[in-house]
């Protein structure tokens, strides 16, 4: 599991949703604060508004299932060498909570927290809370419960920023619209005071309306790779692989980068898995673990139709026999070996690309 509420700042989450109110306010028009000034204000609240997280703990459920558990940190087991996993038979228990609101804030630090923030997996709509147990007697459901008291604390302050937000906005928004109507006021007292007589201007070609330049982030962006790896490989290979593909010039969707504040994580990761031309999908021991990674790869594998090659398998510590207990189909393909450095691994990729061109 990894800790919650500790990516970003709340003080630059409210900062960034101003900020994008003003942007978009400044593209609208007069016609359309004057056809329905109400409904302009209310949809503007919403759009840059926050919407905390709420859980649904009554409708929480758990899932089971036999797991390899790592005991080399437990101090009451006699193992001779603590400096590697040692892996005995044990149970995987999943509790998970879902929730309505923006999962995006379950990575934002709020103003009032902990430095032992609580820990879970958010996977689209839901939390997970995981345990690895070898032995009977440890209490999961007092545990679950002791987690999510810190997360409602922490969520509880967010919804403060919350309120405090949408009353900012509406003062923004109250502040603009003043702004624009002394605007507009000024320009009809200049245009009273002409002493000729004064025609309507014809309106200009669309051609010749000046087009923003596209940003980070637009609807039509695309990226050359889909980075798939589960998150405890993040530090030791996804992340300096990104880095090594971004400086030979390509596109890269990557978590930590291609999410911004206040995107749904399920429509942000769709949109990577449809607008990438290939997906580098890291399997790992991790990767096989979690849910979320091969959903991922379930995406890539849907869009390899007419014997497209979209999947450029990379293996960090899996063997032949690892990948296909967990997926044939997987084993089959050539794959790349991060053992062989990381060099090798972005010429393989680079190799790979051009050669679909």
């Amino acid at each position: 599991m990894e800790p919650l509420f500790n990516k970003v700042d709340i003080f630059n989450v409210l900062e960034h949703q101003k900020q994008g109110l003003k942007e978009a306010f400044q593209k609208m028009t007069n016609a359309e604060l004057d056809a329905d000034p109400v409904a302009v204000t209310a949809r503007l609240l919403e759009d840059f508004g926050i919407n905390v997280p709420v859980l649904e703990e009554d409708n929480k459920v758990a899932e089971t299932k036999e797991a390899q558990v790592d005991v080399s940190h437990d101090p009451t087991r006699f193992i001779r060498d603590r400096s590697r996993p040692f892996y005995i038979g044990g149970t995987e228990i999943t509790v998970i909570v879902p929730f309505r609101g923006d999962a995006g804030l379950f990575g934002v630090q709020p103003t009032t927290f902990t430095l032992n923030p609580p820990f879970a997996e958010v996977h689209g709509n839901e939390l997970h809370f995981v345990y690895r147990l070898t032995q009977p007697g440890f209490d999961v459901d007092a545990a679950t419960t002791r987690t999510l008291g810190q997360v409602k604390q922490y969520l509880q302050s967010l919804e403060g920023s919350a309120e405090q937000l949408k009353g900012e906005l509406q003062q923004l928004i109250n502040s603009l619209v003043q702004k624009r109507k002394q605007e507009r006021g000024a320009h009809s007292a200049i245009v009273a005071g002409l002493k000729i007589p004064v025609r309507q201007a014809a309106p200009r070609e669309a051609t010749a309306t000046p087009q923003a330049p596209a940003r980070k982030g637009d609807v039509d962006e695309e990226w050359d790779v889909f980075i798939s790896h589960a998150s405890e490989d993040k530090d030791e290979i996804a992340r300096p692989l990104v880095e090594a593909l971004r400086a030979r010039g390509l596109r890269v969707w990557y978590d930590e980068s291609s999410l911004k504040l206040g995107d749904s994580l399920r429509r942000s990761i769709d949109k990577g898995l449809g607008r990438s031309r290939f997906g580098v999908v890291i399997l790992s021991p991790r990767f096989f673990e979690k849910h979320w990674p091969q959903q991922e790869l379930n995406g890539l594998v849907t869009r390899e139709v007419n014997a497209k090659k979209v999947i450029l398998p990379v293996w960090h510590g899996v063997t032949f026999d690892d990948v296909r207990r967990h997926s044939v189909t997987l084993a089959d393909r050539v794959a790349v070996q991060t053992s062989k450095g990381l060099a090798v691994v972005v010429e393989t990729i680079l190799s790979s690309i051009a050669g679909e061109k």
